[in-house]
């Protein structure tokens, strides 16, 4: 083999595997079990109960468009247990994401959003 080819076949090689098509599984893909999206005063907020091979996520997003915002959020399972209390702080494009990750065994996640002017709203999340 001359040279030119095998620097054409090692390049087209790494190009392939840098790609995860060949050698390497890439990564797990999840399967969204419920997703509730809901108006919080003039606030977008989104969230979604996830599933991959070992574990359930809760993925919260709130676009609210004014930066510097304090939002709080707190998630509860179907027996009204706190799993999770989070504070966060809008970006400069008035937004942030969150995620979680929850217990298998919860059929059932409400999640209670608080913004700032008393925006207030409640997202539930089943399994």
């Amino acid at each position: 083999m001359s040279f030119g080819r095998r620097v054409a076949a090692t390049v087209t090689a790494a190009g392939l595997v840098g790609a995860g098509l060949v050698g390497a599984a890439g990564p797990a893909q999840a399967t969204v079990l419920d997703r509730e999206q809901k108006r919080c005063g003039s606030a977008l907020v989104t969230a979604k109960l996830e599933r991959d091979s070992r574990e359930h996520e809760v993925d919260v997003e709130v676009y609210s468009q004014r930066r510097g915002e304090r939002w709080r959020i707190v998630v509860r399972d179907a027996d009204g247990e706190v799993l999770h209390r989070i504070k966060r702080k809008t970006n400069r494009e008035g937004e942030f994401d969150v995620w979680r990750t929850v217990p298998r065994s919860d059929d059932r996640l409400k999640l209670r959003v608080k913004g700032p002017n008393k925006q207030r709203c409640t997202l539930t999340l089943r399994a």
